[in-house]
């Protein structure tokens, strides 16, 4: 069981190292790979992305190689659209492979294949063919706003095409909705172009100012970006917009020398043939026909050296691919065997010292733990104990207090109730005297015997240290509540019977009663409320 576990703890340690390995190379080698096919160095790009499509093959990543397909398929297609159609369609078939791993790369992946296969209709002057495809890829992408840059692409595809068809406003518009969409992404790779489509459109109408400023601003970024088709494209356009505005001519024809020199060292003809057509166009409106007839033939020599290029270059692709392949192929039967010997010895060693380690940190996290265990423990049986006492020490303390006061208020209560009743006995015992003349001062001597507010003042302390806020809850309920019934609820509270209500209010118990009868009307009870259930669970 134990070389089992292990020959698996190997067995992912490898594959965890040659998965991250191999993410990092793939794409660093599709960032550089990008970085040259900016600069128009197809060739080295080319390399690149052969060698992220070499890595992706090799971890069995099906997404990995659809993506240096399609990177292969945008380096080829200048040069030869028949290389370019079949990187894209081999991209398109590993894109569909992923459908049921992962649907939505699958179908972005689709759209991107089919943008690129458009454009390459375009080129070939496909237009219409060109324009469906570019609509069928816009239908999984957000109408605006797209992060991943194809929604501009496919714009400015749909403009160049309706541009050739010579349908001008909804070229025009298609190219807008390009530019809004490069710059909202920031695409410096081809917003050069966008800018341009758009100062093109500006010159049109007229407005001078505009088209100069995207031109030149299409020229900065493209200078900055080291993208020189896009330069060779803006200084095309600054030399049309000097024909148009401009009063010296030379201006106009320098900016097409400059571009012409820039192409003439492009992979991609096309820009070098564009650059001879303005000079071409620009002799034909000044007159100058020898050299326009020069440019003429230039432009038919360079037609037919295209043909005899693409020809030879889709050889020297060949045997690039192959050559590249062959040393691949040898190269990883070189190292694989060493990369695993080296990787088993690291992996063993590795796994050997972290398995020692965890041991050792284990065993003596688990003594820390137990011991710390044990001594919470103790602490903890010390500390109920303790507050176990504390509590009963309080509740006996509470307990003692709570009846002693109670004490206090049943022996003030009887107090009250004796002293009231011999004073009563005695005023009576003194109106039976009828011919003895009564002594006013006696009177009130007896008056003053009887219950005064000291009395119920001390009665009220007695009775709030016991029932905590009984008179406040009352007079939340009743806030008319007058003073004489806060005391007949105390006095129900304290369970005494009407008689002792008399006695001590000093007044009848049908006094007592109608009391009562009131207090009820104060507090709202129903008729079937019982008073003192009422005052003796408030």
């Amino acid at each position: 069981m134990t070389a089992k576990y292990f020959r698996f703890l190997c067995g992912c340690f490898c594959f965890l190292y040659g998965f991250t390995c191999g993410q990092s190379f793939f794409e660093s080698s599709i960032n550089k790979g990008w970085s040259e096919l900016v600069k128009d160095n197809d060739s080295i790009a080319l390399l690149y992305f052969n060698e992220a499509y070499r890595i992706a093959k090799a971890a069995q990543d099906d997404g990995g190689m659809a993506d240096a397909s399609y990177y292969m398929g945008i380096t080829t297609y200048s040069v030869s659209y028949s290389i370019g159609l079949r990187y894209a369609m081999e991209s398109m078939k590993l894109y569909e492979q992923l459908n049921a791993k992962n649907p939505e790369v699958a179908v972005k992946g689709r759209a991107k294949c089919l943008q690129l296969i458009s454009t390459i209709y375009r080129r070939q002057g496909k237009w219409k063919e060109s324009i469906q495809l570019s609509r069928q890829a816009m239908l999984p992408l957000p109408p605006s706003k797209d992060s991943s840059g194809q929604l501009g692409l496919i714009y400015f595809s749909i403009g160049s095409a309706y541009s050739n068809l010579q349908l001008t406003d909804s070229a025009d518009y298609y190219f807008q909705l390009s530019l809004a969409e490069r710059s909202w992404k920031k695409d410096s790779v081809y917003l050069p172009l966008s800018l341009l489509k758009v100062a093109e459109i500006e010159r049109r109408k007229g407005d001078r100012n505009k088209s100069l400023e995207l031109s030149n601003r299409a020229l900065t970024i493209a200078e900055v970006t080291g993208n020189r088709q896009a330069v060779v494209s803006s200084l095309i356009d600054l030399g049309q917009w000097h024909e148009v505005f401009a009063t010296d001519k030379k201006v106009s024809e320098s900016f097409y020398r400059k571009a012409l020199q820039v192409s003439s060292q492009l992979s991609d003809k096309s820009y070098y043939m564009s650059s001879l057509q303005a000079l071409a166009n620009f002799n034909l409106k000044n007159n100058r026909m020898m050299d326009a007839y020069n440019y003429q033939v230039r432009m038919a020599d360079l037609k037919d050296s295209l043909n005899n290029w693409e020809k030879q270059h889709i050889q020297q692709s060949l045997e690039v691919q192959f050559n590249l392949s062959e040393k691949n192929r040898q190269l990883d039967l070189a190292l694989k065997e060493k990369e695993l010997n080296r990787l088993y010895n690291i992996i063993l060693l590795a796994s050997l010292f972290i398995l020692v380690m965890a041991a050792m940190i284990t065993i003596v996290f688990l003594n820390r733990i137990n011991k710390r265990n044990k001594q919470l423990l103790m602490v903890k049986t010390e500390l109920m104990k303790v507050r176990e006492e504390q509590r009963i020490q309080k509740e006996a303390e509470l307990q003692n207090d709570i009846d002693q006061k109670e004490s206090q208020l049943s022996a003030l209560t009887l107090q009250m109730v004796s002293k009231n009743e011999l004073m009563q006995e005695l005023q009576e015992s003194l109106l039976k005297h009828k011919d003895a003349s009564v002594d006013p001062a006696l009177n009130r001597i007896i008056q003053k015997g009887q219950i005064q507010e000291r009395d119920w003042s001390d009665f009220n302390t007695y009775f709030e240290s016991i029932n905590k806020n009984f008179y406040s809850r009352l007079k939340s309920i009743s806030p008319d509540i007058s003073a004489n019934d806060l005391k007949l609820c105390a006095m129900i509270k304290m369970n005494l019977s009407i008689k002792e209500m008399a006695g001590i209010l000093n007044i009848s118990p049908d006094s007592v009663k109608t009391a009562r009868y009131r207090l009820r009307k104060k507090l709202q009870l129903l008729t079937e409320d019982n008073l003192n259930d009422f005052i003796l669970n408030l």
